[in-house]
């Protein structure tokens, strides 16, 4: 033994659950065949995703990081785990980059400073059939089957349960794996001839540059029986949302339309004929929710050039500009403001009458006054660049459409969420209840000095109240506490009135949700 090496890990800190920028992207990349660093195998098994052992595998750090959350905090740290820019697009000879991989540099590269990564193994094959894509797309979210004491019971969106920082979810293969590889998805590309260089005769001359990989294959396109293979799955994702972790949002790509498909000559008469903005999440069809915010078009990004036709699908855009706003304005501001960085172009490119035309056929339980900027968070040139046209959710609730008031719910649920875990083993009574109301009370006192509440007077803008008008007998003896708190969004026409249900283990629900004129 020639002597002792020490190595200095970071200390493992609990989660910051109040967090509002952390997003959880979920995909498919290939692992680099490295062994797990010590800091990312030391957090796995502190937060019981790994078992803490003494196995060949523990030790030498060859576990699989597939399936399981990862930590990441910045883009270098990514590209030493994965192998995301050498997907196979065809033959041997056409390497790119996978979507996973150009989600999460785009994240960093807006401004986000934290993110999950879950990938469940390598980019699906272009030859891949139907069976093989839907078997993908149901890694990515499973049905739901109860099961959910452990975490080796998790697969894809269901790790969401043991990551409370998270309040962003994103999906970046879903587009492709709803779509099947067409043969005529070739397209030419022109490459311009390099500029002629002059050096001294004397100087010897650099080694010739790699030339860039070009890769002339179409970005994936859904036919209209595809998009609804993909709205299935959006539907799915929301519905765990909206049933175990309201306080997050999917972000979620709309699909570039096939050419000559219904879908291509007008997308949001499209969407109302598939009943997809009709009710809300009970009607079969709808994707019409405050926790589904959709982005259209796709983006051309000048430090990209790595994928089919240089074209990205924009949620980790808009992950990463939406990360920026929570940590520079604060999370209840629209992100409409934040100049995008690096974009060169959008397609397709749509004209006004496509973002602000309205469907007159639509029913009226899909908003039929709201043209499509009100219903997808769009993308597009402004005179100082590229900028979020909107900030939106696919609610037909108005007072939900503004994707930052349900960012702000998220905040106020996320608080109560800590309290309750701090709570959950006091005896309920006058003095818990007390000190609930207090501790609520200082989160949106703080929320209306930082401008997230509006009114003239701190009970103009929030109220809350917990005490035996807020609860039966029957709730008191079963251990319930009901808080029902009142706030007035700063973006907000009306007043929401929440109730929030803090029951065993410290478990946030809530309970009834409703709205009155303020």
């Amino acid at each position: 033994m020639k002597g002792l090496i020490f190595e200095a890990l970071a200390p493992q800190a609990d989660a910051a659950s109040n967090r509002t920028d952390v997003a959880c992207f979920i995909g498919f990349a290939k692992t680099r065949a490295i062994d797990t660093p010590a800091d990312i195998r030391q957090w796995l098994q502190y937060e019981g995703w790994w078992a803490t052992d003494t196995s060949a595998a523990a030790q030498t750090g060859s576990e699989s990081l597939y399936d399981v959350p990862l930590p990441i905090h910045n883009w270098e740290q990514f590209d030493q785990l994965f192998e995301w820019d050498q997907r196979v697009y065809g033959d041997e000879n056409t390497i790119g980059a996978s979507y996973l991989g150009a989600a999460v540099r785009s994240f960093f590269a807006q401004g986000g400073r934290k993110c999950f990564v879950i990938s469940l193994g390598e980019p699906v094959s272009l030859d891949d059939d139907r069976a093989a894509r839907d078997a993908m797309l149901l890694q990515l979210v499973p049905n739901y089957t109860g099961q959910r004491s452990h975490r080796s019971e998790w697969h894809g969106l269901h790790h969401l349960f043991g990551l409370p920082e998270v309040s962003f979810a994103v999906l970046p293969d879903l587009p492709e794996l709803a779509s099947i590889y067409r043969e005529d998805t070739h397209i030419p590309v022109d490459v311009p001839p390099p500029e002629p260089e002059f050096v001294e005769c004397s100087q010897p001359t650099a080694a010739a540059e790699e030339e860039k990989q070009v890769i002339n294959l179409a970005a994936p396109h859904c036919t209209d029986s595809e998009y609804v293979i993909w709205r299935t799955v959006i539907r799915r994702a929301t519905q765990w949302i909206s049933d175990f972790r309201r306080d997050v949002q999917l972000l979620a790509a709309l699909p570039l339309p096939q050419p000559e498909s219904e879908a291509a000559r007008d997308l949001l008469a499209f969407m109302h004929q598939q009943a997809w903005l009709t009710g809300n999440l009970d009607t079969s069809s709808s994707i019409a929710t405050a926790f589904l915010q959709l982005a259209y078009p796709w983006m051309q990004m000048s430090y990209a050039g790595d994928l089919p036709a240089n074209l990205e699908p924009p949620e980790g855009i808009m992950a990463g500009l939406l990360a920026q706003n929570a940590l520079t304005r604060g999370t209840f501001r629209s992100a409409t403001a934040l100049l995008l960085q690096d974009v060169i172009d959008a397609a397709p490119q749509l004209s006004q009458a496509q973002q602000f035309g309205l469907n007159p056929a639509a029913p009226p339980l899909a908003s039929p006054q709201a043209p499509l900027i009100d219903r997808v968070s769009l993308i597009g040139p402004t005179p100082d660049g590229f900028h979020m046209l909107s900030d939106v959710t696919t609610s037909n609730e108005i007072n939900y459409r503004q994707a930052n008031i349900n960012r702000t719910i998220g905040l106020v649920m996320r608080a109560a969420r800590g309290i309750g875990e701090e709570y959950v083993f006091e005896a309920s009574g006058e003095r818990l209840w007390q000190q609930i109301e207090d501790r609520l009370g200082d989160v949106l006192a703080a929320m209306y000095a930082r401008g997230a509440l509006e009114g003239r007077r701190p009970e103009d803008a929030y109220q809350v109240r917990c005490d035996r008008s807020t609860m039966s007998q029957q709730d008191i003896d079963n251990g319930r506490v009901i808080v029902n708190v009142m706030i007035n969004p700063a973006a907000s026409i009306e007043t929401m009135r929440i109730q929030l249900a803090i029951g065993d283990g410290g478990r946030v629900s809530l309970s009834a949700l409703g709205m009155e004129a303020a």
